[in-house]
């Protein structure tokens, strides 16, 4: 069976990542977990940078103390002939110097889809923000492929 779509380039998935800004980070284990999550893409340093939000008895901080392997999804479907999906594997490590929150924080506040801290139950003071770098080990994307256009000059 073929595969569906066309394969991206490299360049083409950077684009993509760098523009759509949102997506599925999940986590592995013996019960796997999957969150929506917003990121900036580093086309520079091929990296992306989330702001993960930690409150008391957190998944997501289970899971990192568990493994920091991670896979990232991020698509866009406008139809069934234009859509684009994109799969990064890599490891989340957090940043703790200054010099490169101030990067990170640049990085995500140009490329992320924005979403404020009302997603959460919890009052502010109660929410632990912690800025991490997805370090790419693998990245793979496929997208519609080109629909022909038929020449009506003929």
């Amino acid at each position: 069976m073929d595969t569906p779509g066309v394969e991206m380039t490299e360049a083409e998935i950077g684009a993509f990542l760098e523009r759509q800004g949102h997506g599925v980070l999940s986590f592995g284990g013996e019960t796997p977990y999957g969150l929506p999550v917003s990121f900036g893409y580093d086309v520079f340093e091929n990296r992306c940078i989330l702001q993960l939000v930690f409150t008391k008895g957190s998944r997501k901080q289970s899971h990192l103390n568990d493994s920091n392997a991670v896979h990232l999804t991020v698509y866009e479907w406008d139809g069934i002939d234009d859509w684009t999906s994109v799969l990064v594997d890599g490891h989340l490590s957090p940043i703790e110097s200054s010099p490169d929150v101030v990067d990170a924080a640049e990085i995500f506040a140009e490329f992320a889809t924005m979403v404020g801290f009302s997603v959460f139950d919890q009052t502010a003071d109660e929410l632990e923000p912690q800025w991490y770098e997805l370090t790419i080990d693998e990245m793979s994307g496929r997208t519609a492929p080109a629909l022909e256009v038929a020449d009506e000059t003929a």
